[in-house]
């Protein structure tokens, strides 16, 4: 098959050097914090509002490097993630800050930049999918969230990965997903840029899939080569011929979602989820992506959480989770997030640390 190359391309190692690294509890973060203490990005806690499972797991908020965080992971959960969601840097080559509550002044929430480097993104990128392969289980699904820049380059790195000596049956690309928005600005010298470009791939043919938990009402709008039919009762119905058979669906009846997601708004400025962290996502894309490719009980890693969003909705869909990032005010906001509601399990936040 083709393959994309460039400047310094490294398959990276699979041996078990993550092994020389290991996963430790941050010190200092109370059950119960003092009611009259604040919540700040110093004063992070883990608060008692879980419910008693009888369970032995933790979520886990992993403040590190994702290639460390996911190289250290992989001897404990590999081929055991259910669902990977990732909204990696795009490489606009800008630097994005935070005005989040959590800090008295704005503050930098990450660097998108690589020095113009394509080279080194791809690098990045290739290692990045390389990992996350690994950790994926064999029914498990990666949606990677990209734009413009970086999707064309993403896809043909995931078909290597995805069809390389370990590959399983049936693996491989499912869909090029479209979201949509509608946001300020218009350009003048070409079309308007309004959509990201989710990419859905799979381990195995086998993969947990629920197209019926997302989707959506036919209505009583027209529908192309159906014929419309109103009843006494001023209900509509829609009927269509097919090799000898004719089908008949109710405006309540429901049809699977399409490819392109239009329905989805970013995120406005006065939006109460807003947490005032850069790049943030809403909530409902996220829902509509777990609902369709987990259950519950499984396991969701995201290794950009940035705002929190995915281990959020996976708390309210009583997902598991894994969430990293580098990022001290990503740890920050994520938490505040997690603390305000109830949880089905405790969480701990974790950082790598190096085996002497």
């Amino acid at each position: 098959m083709a393959e994309l190359t460039w400047q310094g391309k490294a398959v990276p190692t699979s041996d078990d050097s993550g092994l020389q690294h290991r996963l430790v509890d941050q010190q200092s973060y109370p059950l119960s914090p003092p009611q009259s203490q604040p919540l700040t990005i110093d004063t992070l806690v883990v608060s008692s509002k879980q419910k008693d499972t009888g369970s032995q797991w933790q979520n886990r908020l992993i403040q590190a490097d994702r290639i460390q965080a996911l190289r250290t992971l992989i001897p404990e959960f590999a081929g055991q993630v259910n669902v990977i969601y990732i909204d990696p840097p795009f490489m606009t080559g800008r630097t994005f800050n935070n005005g989040s509550q959590l800090a008295a002044t704005t503050r930098i929430s990450y660097h998108d930049i690589w020095n113009n480097s394509l080279d080194t993104y791809l690098q990045w990128l290739y290692e990045t999918f390389y990992y996350l392969y690994y950790l994926l289980d064999t029914n498990g699904s990666l949606y990677v969230h990209l734009d413009w820049r970086a999707a064309h380059y993403a896809k043909l790195l995931l078909d290597e990965i995805f069809s390389g000596p370990t590959a399983i049956r049936g693996a491989g690309f499912k869909n090029e997903i479209i979201w949509h928005y509608q946001s300020g600005g218009r350009a003048r010298k070409t079309f308007a840029r309004k959509h990201d470009t989710i990419l859905l791939y799979t381990k195995s043919a086998q993969y947990n899939f629920h197209s019926e938990r997302v989707s959506t009402r036919r209505g009583a709008d027209r529908r192309n080569h159906m014929r419309r039919n109103v009843d006494d009762n001023g209900q509509t119905s829609w009927t269509i011929r097919s090799n000898g058979h004719i089908y008949t669906y109710t405006e309540d009846s429901t049809m699977s979602l399409a490819d392109v997601w239009s329905d989805i708004s970013h995120l406005h400025q006065r939006n109460p989820e807003r947490t005032g962290y850069a790049t943030q996502k809403p909530e409902a894309l996220l829902e509509r992506i777990l609902l369709a490719s987990s259950e519950e009980g499984d396991l969701v890693l995201d290794c950009f959480c940035g705002s929190g969003v995915t281990p959020v909705v996976a708390e309210r869909l009583k997902r598991r989770w894994l969430a990293i990032d580098q990022n001290e005010m990503a740890i920050a906001v994520t938490s505040q997030r997690l603390l305000k509601g109830t949880r089905l399990y405790p969480f701990v936040i974790q950082y790598v640390t190096t085996i002497e």
